[in-house]
């Protein structure tokens, strides 16, 4: 059914009076965090809106005409507290089209759902006026332009999930005024540019997920006084230099994305310090040094991956909780008597051992990972002119039979 953006005030008030008498059955929707939503919306018993009335108030509602009275209160996808409109909750709709500029005139609203639908345009600029809003949902949509400033304005906010979307430019600094915020979902965007120092200002932040991006630059050192983060997801970027020491302060974290980006440089040896992590993810990078035995007292961490981090030189981790590991082209290596996880890893040799004892003492050496790399691009060259070579052969091949037909 096509949206359309403005419909009349009449058509408003007689669907206002009918949902006083209409359905309310129930609603469910996934969340990327899971059990982190239980019982936000009411739900209710009876249904007697048909499918074109229901889309056609819910249009009403969230693309224009706004003078909406507590009548609308039908507590399925308007909710109130009195006469005051505090939720408006309509995910999975089929809703498409901008949202109006209107919808920030409901200054009462406390949380706003409308997930995954079909949701094109910005953020109105008027949500600044929005000062209760708590829960803000528009992921799962077609939401284009940049992250407003205003953001930084809603400081009751505590929820915002607006990843899956095509939101672009960079994080706003005032995004660290959010001091109520536990949940910041920004993932599956083309969000460039670096992370704001400010970002170490979330003091209530228990997930942080800014992957599939296209960020650049360093982890900002503040992030190490996120001290209630447990999540904290940046896989897929293109990030880079050295992994903070300032991420072994997060006493809490459970759950480490970093892969597939640019890091360098060593895996910092006080990541031993966190004690609470379970997952750890520092593949596909271009980590470096030694791999430091210390995470072996990590008595949480049961799933750890490093593969494909070609310099990135040690033994296995001798923890007996990991029960998933790769460690697939790196110089890492595992002991006959070990029977710790050791997928990809490889079989320790004399002359790797002493190269792995040589790192420890000396650091890595810059001269080796440069020889390394030209070797490697050798070989690269050696390869694409022995393909090339056989492609000739065979084409040579080719037009001898045919010649001798």
């Amino acid at each position: 059914m096509e949206i359309k953006k403005v419909l009349s005030l009449s058509s408003l008030f007689i669907l206002c009076n009918l949902i006083s008498k209409s359905f309310q059955q129930g609603l469910e929707y996934n969340d990327e965090i899971n059990d982190e939503i239980d019982n936000e919306i009411d739900i209710g018993k009876s249904s007697k809106f048909n499918n074109t009335n229901k889309k056609k108030y819910i249009n009403d509602i969230i693309f224009g005409n706004q003078l909406l009275k507590n009548e609308c209160c039908d507590k399925q996808f308007i909710k109130c507290l009195g006469t005051t409109i505090t939720e408006i909750n309509a995910p999975n709709e089929k809703l498409s089209g901008s949202l109006s500029s209107t919808l920030g005139d409901i200054t009462s609203l406390e949380t706003i759902n409308l997930s995954s639908n079909y949701l094109t345009g910005t953020i109105p600029k008027t949500f600044i006026k929005l000062t209760q809003l708590k829960t803000l949902y528009l992921y799962d949509n077609e939401i284009t332009d940049t992250l407003p400033i205003y953001l930084g304005n809603l400081s009751q906010l505590e929820k915002l999930y607006l990843y899956n979307n095509n939101i672009n430019g960079e994080i706003p600094g005032s995004i660290g005024n959010l001091k109520n915020l536990s949940y910041l979902l920004l993932g599956n965007n083309k969000l460039s540019g670096s992370i704001p120092e400010s970002i170490g200002f979330l003091r209530s932040i228990i997930t942080l997920s800014l992957n599939t991006n296209k960020l650049t630059g360093e982890i900002p050192k503040s992030i190490g006084k996120l001290k209630t983060l447990e999540n904290l997801n940046l896989e897929n970027n293109k990030l880079s230099g050295n992994i903070p020491e300032s991420i072994s302060d997060l006493e809490k974290l459970k759950i480490l994305f970093l892969n597939n980006n640019k890091f360098s440089g060593s895996i910092p040896k006080s990541f031993e310090k966190l004690t609470n992590i379970e997952e750890l993810y520092l593949n596909e990078n271009n980590l470096s040094g030694v791999l430091p035995k210390s995470l072996s007292t990590l008595n949480n961490l049961h799933l750890f991956y490093v593969n494909d981090n070609e310099n990135l030189y040690g033994y296995v981790i001798e923890n007996e909780n990991i029960i998933d590991c790769d460690y697939s082209n790196t110089k890492i290596c595992y002991l006959e008597k070990s029977t710790a996880c050791r997928s990809g890893a490889l079989p320790c040799t004399k002359e790797l051992i002493n190269k792995i004892e040589e790192i420890s003492r000396n650091g890595i050496i810059e001269e080796d990972i440069e020889k390394e790399v030209e070797n490697n691009e050798e070989s690269n060259i050696q390869d694409e002119e022995e393909s090339q070579q056989d492609i000739e052969e065979e084409l040579e091949l080719e037009i001898d039979d045919t010649l001798d037909v």
